[in-house]
């Protein structure tokens, strides 16, 4: 099983904004894509602006089938380009674990 996170730094003055859309971006992937259901969170004390996506597959085929599906999938392409500038440039990380 592999668990994949990437987390992203909120504006200050954007959020709100920020929060709403890591939640419509997470039910989109989520409806199309049945294998995951992706969850969101933010941290609670310290950094609170920073927002967490994961989601967990049960093995790499499944996490490669699923991001190539993503990056072609223009309905997603769409979505991201409304919310990323809620975000600080270069605040985006990407971890993929294996849980054991």
């Amino acid at each position: 099983m592999y668990r994949f996170e990437r987390t992203g730094r909120a504006k200050n003055a954007k959020f709100i904004e920020a929060r709403q859309w890591a939640k419509e971006v997470a039910e989109y992937i989520t409806k199309k894509h049945s294998q995951v259901s992706i969850q969101v969170c933010n941290e609670v004390f310290d950094k609170i602006s920073i927002i967490h996506w994961y989601w967990d597959v049960k093995d790499l085929a499944t996490y490669e089938d699923i991001t190539a599906q993503l990056m072609s999938d223009q309905g997603y392409w769409a979505i991201v380009s409304k919310g990323v500038e809620c975000f600080i440039d270069g605040s985006f990380k990407d971890k993929l674990m294996r849980i054991i």
